[in-house]
């Protein structure tokens, strides 16, 4: 997966979408305003990361999961 390096790290991109999400639910275009990364890189990670248990959708929102805030925190 593209949000995963092959040490099992989370990549630069996840930890900006993850972070945006940590606190808050936002839909793809406000992590895209808020990480300044393009709307379609987002929108891509954030379907990656809901289907590996990252991120919880509801309805047009994310928001982080547990399961990647412990990746988060670790690193």
């Amino acid at each position: 997966m593209a949000c995963i390096d092959d040490k099992g790290n989370l990549t630069a991109t996840a930890k900006k979408i993850l972070t945006a999400v940590k606190d808050q639910s936002l839909t793809a275009e406000e992590v895209a305003s808020g990480t300044g990364l393009p709307l379609f890189k987002v929108r891509s990670s954030l379907r990656d990361m809901a289907s590996m248990g990252f991120v919880i959708q509801e309805d047009d929102t994310y928001q982080l999961n547990e399961k990647a805030e412990k990746l988060l925190n670790r690193g």
